[in-house]
C-alpha cells in the first residue's frame, strides 16, 4: 500500500514539475517577443513580420488581405527579403493628390492614374519595398524585383513591372476577373459588401 502511494505521488509531483517548466518557457518566450519591439511581430501564418505592413494590409479588400500576407511571407522565406507594404487603399481624393504631383504640384510624376483609375482606389492593390538595414531600399535591382515578382504572380497578383506604358515595379494588384472600369462602376453604383465593392 505504501509503495502504491509513493508511485501515485511521484506522478503527481512529476506532472506538476512539467507544468511549471512549460509555464516558465511560455513566460520567457513572451518576454523575448516583447523585446523585439512593436514594429516586429512574431511570425505566424496569418501575420507578416512588420506591424506597419500589417496595418496597411488590413486596409485592403478582405479578399486580398491573406494573399498579400502569403506573398510577403513567401518572399521572406524563399528569398530572405523583408517586404513592407507601403501603400494599399487610397481614396479618389488621395489618388488625385498623387496624380497632381509632377504636374500641378512639386515633385516627380509617380502615377498616371486619377481618382477611380487605380486598383488602389478599390483596395485591390498594394505597393511594396524591400527593407534593408531598417530602411526602405527603393534602388532594388531589376533582378531582385523579378524574383519578388515571380512569387507575387505565383500567389495570384498582376505585377506593375510588366506594364509597357508606365513600369511600376513595387506595384502588385488583383482584379478577380473584373476590369478597372467594372470595379469603378461597382464602386460608384454602390455594389458593396460593407465598405468594399463586391468581387466574385
Amino acid at each position: 500500500m505504501k509503495n502504491l502511494d509513493f508511485y501515485k505521488y511521484r506522478y503527481i509531483i512529476g506532472g506538476g514539475l512539467a507544468l511549471a517548466i512549460i509555464g516558465v518557457v511560455v513566460y520567457l518566450n513572451r518576454r523575448r517577443i516583447k523585446k523585439l519591439g512593436s514594429d516586429v511581430m512574431e511570425y505566424t501564418q496569418n501575420k507578416v513580420w512588420d506591424a506597419v505592413s500589417e496595418r496597411n494590409i488590413e486596409r485592403l479588400h478582405p479578399k486580398v488581405r491573406d494573399k498579400a500576407r502569403e506573398f510577403i511571407n513567401k518572399v521572406e522565406k524563399e528569398l530572405g527579403i523583408k517586404l513592407r507594404a507601403t501603400s494599399t487603399l487610397r481614396t479618389y481624393a488621395e489618388q488625385d493628390e498623387l496624380y497632381a504631383q509632377g504636374r500641378t504640384k512639386k515633385g516627380g510624376i509617380v502615377t498616371n492614374a486619377k481618382g477611380g483609375q487605380s486598383n488602389h482606389n478599390f483596395g485591390t492593390a498594394l505597393d511594396v519595398v524591400p527593407i534593408v538595414d531598417g530602411k526602405a531600399d527603393w534602388k532594388t535591382s531589376a533582378d531582385t524585383w523579378s524574383k519578388i515578382a515571380k512569387i507575387g504572380k505565383a500567389v495570384g497578383f498582376d505585377w506593375g513591372g510588366d506594364w509597357k506604358s508606365f513600369t511600376d515595379k513595387p506595384h502588385f494588384e488583383m482584379n478577380f476577373g473584373n476590369s478597372l472600369a467594372q470595379m469603378r462602376k461597382k464602386y460608384e453604383s454602390g455594389q458593396r459588401d460593407g465598405d468594399y465593392i463586391k468581387l466574385a
